[in-house]
């Protein structure tokens, strides 16, 4: 398996220190993929790492409300062993996991200050919006294909 990490914007003059590098994580494997690079990144910059979690609408799209409730509660506890994880190998890590937003674009739109860098799954789609408020961020983008 090779690693094939892209970085498709540059960053702006972001404060390391404050900024931190976001990831979107929606309970899918190539959101996992991501999640680790992001963590390695984050690592690397000395960044906070902040952990969006979205797999909550897509629940809902594609179960029953009962469902939903039971998918939510094995996401949220997948998530939290990978994080446990690597608090274990990484305890300075500053990690915080993020909801009440529905995408990467939403929270960047309320929160452009605050990302250095925004790390997405290969497959990912970079809509106009999200270009939009990339462009106003400043930030910079990896894409993270783990799988080829």
């Amino acid at each position: 398996m090779t690693v094939t990490d892209t970085l498709i914007a540059p960053a702006a003059a972001a404060s390391a220190t404050t900024a931190a590098v976001l990831v979107e994580v929606d309970g899918r494997t190539a959101g996992n993929d991501a999640l680790h690079a992001a963590i390695e990144e984050a690592l690397r910059r000395g960044a906070p790492l902040r952990v969006l979690t979205t797999w909550a609408a897509r629940h809902r799209e594609m179960y029953d409300a009962t469902a939903v409730v039971e998918r939510d509660r094995l996401s949220a506890a997948q998530l939290e062993r990978r994080l446990t994880r690597a608090l274990r190998r990484s305890p300075d890590l500053d990690v915080q996991s993020i909801d009440g937003y529905h995408s990467a674009t939403e929270y960047l739109a309320a929160q452009p200050e605050s990302v250095q860098m925004l790390v997405l799954a290969a497959d990912h789609p970079v809509s106009a919006e999200l270009q939009e408020v990339l462009d106003r961020a400043g930030c910079a983008v990896l894409a993270c294909d783990r799988r080829q």
